[in-house]
Parts: C-alpha cells; sequence; structure tokens
C-alpha cells in the first residue's frame, strides 16, 4: 500500500475516470483535501485501484470499493485476505447503489449491508441554481437579490496561480477570527492549504468574489463525471449580506453553466449542515452504503 500525496493524482484518476462515478469520496481532490486528516492509502489489485483508509478516532481501518475496469471481484477478495491476514474486520464504506448490487452478486449472504444516510451526496440542478426562480428560492432569491443591491460594484474572478495565496492568507485571516475552531477545521484549513499552494497541479477551478477588492468569498470545485461537478470547499465572509448565495450563483453560472448537475457533498449528519443542504432543494441523494463481512 503507498501513501496519497499530490503526485497520486494522475494514477487515482485514471482509475476513477474509466467508470462512470457519481459519489464524492474517491475523487481525487476529496482525497487530497482529507489526507491530511487521514491515513489514506492505495494499491493497484487485478487492474483494479483500491483504496484503504483510516480515521484516527477509529481503531482499524476501511476500504473503499475497488474501481476500474479489472477483475473486481479478485480484487475484493484480495483486500478481504489482507485485512484477514491482519486481524482486522473487513469492511467497505461509502459504497454506490451499483457497487452494493455488484457485491451481493458477487458474495451472496456474505455481507451485512446497511444504509448510511449521513454520508448521502446532495445533487441540484446547476440550471435551478443559477437561475433560483420560482416559490422553492423564493428566500434564496432574496438573499442573493439584497446581495446585488448591496454590492453592485462586486467582481467576479478566477482563481489562478496569480491569486491563489492571496485567497489562501485571506481565508487564514477569517480562520483566525473563528472562535470555534474544531478538530474538523483545523484539517480542513491544511487541506485548503495545500490546495491553493498546489493550484496549478491539481484539477480544480475556483472562484472569489470581492467587494472593494477584499476577498468576500471563494470557492474551489472539480468535476467528477461527463456532467456534474463537485463542490470542495466554499467560503465567505458573512459580514457581506447573502455572500453565500452569490459565491454559489456565480460560480456555476461563469464556471459550470455548461454542464447539468452540481455535488455539493454529505451534511455528515450535522443537523445544521443537514438544514442548510435541504434548503438549496436536491433532486435526489446519491446514496452510499456500508458492507460488513460476516
Amino acid at each position: 500500500m503507498q501513501p496519497l500525496d499530490i503526485n497520486s493524482k494522475n494514477i487515482i484518476k485514471s482509475f476513477f475516470n474509466a467508470q462512470r462515478i457519481e459519489a464524492s469520496d474517491m475523487l481525487f481532490g476529496n482525497l487530497y483535501i482529507w489526507h491530511f486528516s487521514r491515513d489514506i492509502k492505495y494499491s493497484i489489485s487485478n487492474d483494479c485501484l483500491v483504496i484503504i483508509t483510516k480515521y484516527d478516532n477509529e481503531h482499524y481501518p476501511f476500504a473503499f470499493y475497488p474501481i476500474g475496469l479489472g477483475d473486481r471481484k479478485r480484487a475484493l477478495e484480495s483486500i478481504r485476505e489482507y485485512f484477514l491476514d491482519n486481524n482486522m474486520p473487513f469492511s467497505l464504506r461509502q459504497i454506490e447503489e451499483y457497487q452494493r448490487d455488484e457485491l451481493l452478486e458477487f458474495f451472496p449472504n456474505s455481507f451485512e449491508i446497511s444504509e448510511n444516510r449521513d454520508r448521502f451526496d446532495y445533487l441540484y440542478s446547476i440550471d435551478e441554481l443559477i437561475k433560483l426562480e420560482g416559490r422553492k428560492f423564493h428566500n434564496k432569491k432574496n438573499h442573493f437579490n439584497r446581495f446585488l443591491n448591496s454590492y453592485p460594484n462586486f467582481l467576479y474572478e478566477e482563481i489562478n496561480a496569480n491569486n491563489a495565496l492571496e485567497v489562501l492568507e485571506s481565508y487564514k485571516r477569517w480562520f483566525e477570527e473563528n472562535p470555534n475552531k474544531t478538530e474538523g477545521l483545523i484539517n480542513e484549513l491544511k487541506g485548503i492549504e495545500a490546495s491553493l499552494i498546489n493550484f496549478d497541479l491539481l484539477d480544480f477551478k475556483g472562484a472569489i468574489i470581492r467587494i472593494e477588492n477584499n476577498i468576500a468569498a471563494f470557492s474551489l470545485a472539480e468535476q467528477i463525471n461527463d456532467d456534474s461537478v463537485v463542490i470542495h470547499i466554499e467560503k465567505a465572509n458573512i459580514f457581506y449580506n447573502g455572500i453565500y448565495q452569490a459565491i454559489n450563483q456565480q460560480f456555476l453560472a461563469n464556471a459550470f453553466s455548461n454542464l447539468t448537475f452540481v455535488n455539493r457533498e454529505e451534511d455528515l449528519g450535522i443537523e445544521g449542515l443537514r438544514r442548510a443542504k435541504m434548503t438549496y432543494n436536491p433532486i435526489r441523494f446519491i446514496k452510499k452504503y456500508n458492507a460488513n463481512l460476516i
């Protein structure tokens, strides 16, 4: 098993892109942002990509479902042997519905499967989030209109190598002013910092909103398949009324209007985050499941 780092991008993406995958967990940008907060290793088995990861607060690691066009059944058998040889319970997490079905076809009556609602990805219509039309977007449209009325001279700007470090310095200032620095936010800062420092090496698109030349919001995203983009990071200075509605709408309108769906990832079971994601009216969830070897 090899530890994941910036140099892992091309090999991870080559396997990821071989299939149509909707869930954001194994997208390289997601793995890269969060590899500072948990151990992430990968290997190639039977022409499939195998990723094993472990959270600091958990005793045992788990695996993602093998991806690629190789022999996924044999890859799963090799992962199972690796876990059992090391006296670890074998579990797969964040598997999509088609992966669940394939697993049950390969190994009937061998796994206990459970739905993991906290890890469902939220999928939205890009067109709807750009236009914000109709009753279901009434509140969002009002916030966005207040932003436009309050800051008519705002500037939208793409993130690039020339301004990425300025974005990082702005976010570090916001972070230091936050009195509630959780371990999760500290780890996220490490991922944001590395992503902005290595921006040219990643397949991210980024957006900034400036107000009176100050960075008021920024966002980082990555295309996941032929019609969808994943928003990895979205940060804003809430001093500016309507700023979150503005960065969301402007980024999609300027960078991704040619795509159909935006994936805004999971809510992790956090009640406030779940409420916020639901207010944008997802068109569906990308369901995910855990599978434990019986």
